[in-house]
């Protein structure tokens, strides 16, 4: 038997790490009423959408971790029962935001236009901080080979095995794309390819699909209205995350086209930058730089995530329970600090503050980060359960993280011990949406959650 539990949780305004607390004190319960609730309660899966993308690979990633428990005793929750959970679901998770801001400018700063000589040093500061963390993670590919950066003559570090693994990843959510695709292929009227999916179907409806049970999870709250551009911003109007409009950069793509050859050329209508063989059906791309500048433009402003004046969504999320939000990036206030930055003395005030239990920014950051627990070179590894399955999702046309935040967690995983299945992809044209290469997202999360379970 199957049971969805729709657990409420604070949002971020309550700061955090209040919303998965919140989640982990309702699986504590769940287990707590094993006897007494229907369903089994070792086979918890957990799934969300962009910020609740995040909870969900969060709460995946830190079973049981002794960093909740001060949190989890001051509203009450049980104690002496797990909170771990056996899969993780994850559209587009805004993660990992301890390097979020350096990933963010190394992939994307390069589409950046009219900064300052000032915010312009503290983009490649990000940009080079990020290949300083990629050399030391230890991340590896399928094969056991290190991932890394080296510095290059275009760009700053736009070389490296890590590198050419990004690029790899672009080239096989396009060439899934065309393999997908039924031609003649209408395109919606979008920026940078976002046309909607295979054979112009649209994006996910996020609608329970017909015949499903009525306890079955709902995919998350899309418009009611079909499927056009217009409806792939819904969670954008409600997010309360501060973007730029984008809509004048990038190439764009509407309308029919009669051959992949067509699409491609549409692609390439500001430069060549794709290179098709019609006789494979297979694409390559001259660099993740060409496919940034035509298809995955920076939408938010410098510091994307700890922005500099402290009013983006995430410095909501780090306040302190308030409505100001707080800076909680360190790499960033080094930067800043080294720079003699105006903004450096807020940040380092704002680093320097404890929480209701005496955590600091730093600390809380560390809970909010998956990586924190599934990379052996940092210091949550090995201290927490781990769920063994993993579904993650990802538009790879959004502009709100690097492309960087979902291949880091997948490749992660990949490698932790205990982790039994790791089903990630890219899905081409598609930007901050529950995507999905084919079918709808309700009832590929339920066929995967069945797979698992067999």
């Amino acid at each position: 038997m199957r049971r969805y539990v729709h657990a409420g949780c604070r949002g971020r305004d309550a700061g955090a790490p209040a919303g998965v607390t919140d989640l982990k004190a309702a699986i504590r319960y769940i287990r707590y009423c094993d006897d007494v609730v229907a369903g089994d309660s070792e086979s918890i899966f957990v799934f969300g959408m962009s910020g609740g993308g995040a909870q969900s690979a969060i709460v995946g990633a830190t079973g049981d971790s002794e960093l909740y428990d001060p949190y989890l005793k001051a509203i009450g929750a049980v104690q002496g029962v797990s909170d771990a959970v056996l899969g993780s679901m994850d559209w587009c998770p805004i993660t990992n935001l301890d390097t979020a801001d350096a990933a963010y400018e190394w992939m994307m700063g390069a589409t950046r236009s009219n900064l300052s000589d000032d915010e312009q040093a503290i983009s490649d500061s990000l940009a080079k901080a990020y290949a300083s963390y990629i050399n030391s993670a230890g991340f590896t590919d399928e094969n056991g080979n290190a991932l890394t950066l080296t510095e290059s003559s275009d760009g700053i570090y736009q070389s490296g095995t890590y590198y050419d693994y990004i690029k790899s990843v672009i080239e096989e959510s396009l060439n899934n794309f065309l393999s997908d695709t039924t031609f003649p292929y209408t395109a919606s009227s979008s920026k940078g390819g976002m046309g909607g999916g295979p054979s112009g179907g649209g994006m996910p409806s996020g609608e329970k699909p017909d015949g499903a049970p009525s306890g079955d999870p709902p995919s998350g709250s899309k418009p009611d209205g079909g499927n056009s551009a217009e409806d792939a911003t819904s969670i954008e109007d409600a997010d309360q995350i501060t973007r730029n409009d984008t809509s004048s950069s990038g190439v764009s793509t509407s309308g029919t086209y009669e051959t992949a050859q067509d699409y491609i050329d549409a692609l390439n209508a500001n430069g060549e930058w794709i290179t098709y063989d019609a006789s494979t059906n297979k694409a390559t791309i001259t660099s993740v730089e060409a496919f940034v500048k035509a298809c995955k433009n920076a939408s938010k402003n410098l510091g994307a995530f700890d922005q500099l004046d402290a009013g983006q969504g995430e410095n909501t999320l780090f306040g302190y329970g308030d409505e100001n939000g707080a800076h909680f990036d360190s790499t960033l206030s080094s930067i800043l600090t080294e720079l003699k930055s105006e903004y450096a003395s807020s940040y380092s005030e704002d680093l320097s503050k404890t929480d209701s239990v005496g955590y600091t920014a730093d600390q809380r950051v560390k809970m909010y980060t998956p990586l924190y627990y599934l990379l052996k070179s940092q210091g949550g590894y090995g201290t927490s359960n781990v769920a063994k399955y993993w579904r993650i999702r990802t538009g790879i046309n959004q502009g709100d993280t690097a492309l960087s935040t979902e291949v880091n967690l997948a490749l992660a995983l990949e490698n932790y011990e205990g982790v039994k299945d790791v089903d990630f992809e890219t899905v081409w044209g598609q930007g901050h949406t529950e995507a999905e290469r084919t079918g709808d997202s309700t009832t590929n999360f339920i066929e995967w959650v069945n797979s698992c379970m067999k």
